[in-house]
């Protein structure tokens, strides 16, 4: 496994959304949602769809999710 800064050429991944159960009281415009993949509640940020787009990722999931599909 090779851990560098992602490229602008980079493509795919996934952003992590805070669980719930971890962050507890989420940030000023964060909303409650499910991931899409497991339904455990998480915090959709403002800003998520223009990150995803910008950086080309598949789309978001818990950390927890996220960090098994990687």
């Amino acid at each position: 496994m090779e851990i560098r800064p992602r490229t602008r050429e980079d493509s795919g991944g996934y952003l992590c959304m805070p669980l719930v159960k971890n962050v507890p009281e989420g940030e000023y415009g964060w909303k409650q949602v499910e991931c899409p993949e497991c339904g455990r509640p998480c915090w959709k940020t403002q800003d998520q769809a223009a990150i995803i787009a910008i950086c080309k990722l598949e789309g978001a999931l818990c950390t927890e999710c996220a960090l098994k599909k990687s």
